[in-house]
């Protein structure tokens, strides 16, 4: 698939994401694509104390916007660091950290089945924003909890998709799809586009179809499966 070819000329994709994701629009673009930023969620850094971190074998990240907050405090830490997904890593490696462990899939479900066995009996500590599923404390070893970050939903900017027709919506978490069904959006005269299992179980919960999610959950891959997509429309 060449990014010459413009697969998406004529198609208006709308990120929703808490963070812009430049180079996925750029992508899109590069396809032809004309592209909206719209965010559905906003992030609110806590001002809560930090824990002992020497008191901890192992920190687990599963987004990238734990990753962000955790590195802005410009800590060195003795653990290990386990990170859910390339982009989460890529955040902590470009801060200096290392990243001992990534799962092959990148989610929370399939992260508590690869762990285990490679930490072993060992101490967690969890960095998460408060909406945070509880999947990764359900593990067996001992998993604290360290909340960094709280999601609000921007009610305005839902508001806003709802009146957008003949658009694909990229929904990147459960959180904006909450947002949107708040204030009323609904599943017609527009595609749906997920990040993830997670992600589309939200929209199928609510009444919605996905359309398109790729099997690895990143911008970039959605952008692609899109584009894949267009070839046989």
């Amino acid at each position: 698939m060449s990014n010459s070819k413009k697969l998406l000329e004529g198609k208006t994709i709308v990120f929703t994401g808490s963070r812009k994701p430049v180079e996925a629009i750029s992508h899109a673009q590069s396809f032809g694509a004309k592209t909206k930023y719209v965010p559905l969620v906003e992030t609110i850094v806590r001002q809560s104390q930090k824990p002992d971190f020497t008191k901890y074998d192992w920190l687990i990240f599963t987004s990238r916007t734990s990753a962000e907050v955790f590195c802005s405090f410009n800590e060195t830490v003795p653990a290990k660091i386990a990170a859910v997904g390339n982009q989460t890593a890529a955040v902590l490696e470009r801060h200096g950290h290392q990243v001992d462990f990534i799962p092959k899939v990148f989610s929370a479900d399939q992260f508590i089945q690869e762990f285990p066995p490679v930490s072993g009996r060992a101490k967690c500590l969890f960095i998460k924003g408060q909406m945070a599923k509880n999947t990764i404390s359900t593990m067996s070893m001992q998993v604290d909890e360290w909340t960094v970050y709280d999601t609000v939903l921007n009610s305005e900017n839902a508001k806003t998709i709802t009146q957008f027709k003949d658009v694909i919506i990229l929904f990147a978490s459960p959180s904006a799809v909450r947002a949107y069904r708040q204030v009323g959006g609904n599943w017609l005269n527009i595609q749906v586009a997920a990040i993830g299992h997670v992600t589309k179980k939200a929209i199928i919960d609510n009444g919605g179809t996905v359309d398109f999610m790729p099997e690895r959950y990143t911008y970039i891959e959605v952008i692609n499966e899109i584009a894949k997509g267009s070839l046989s429309t």
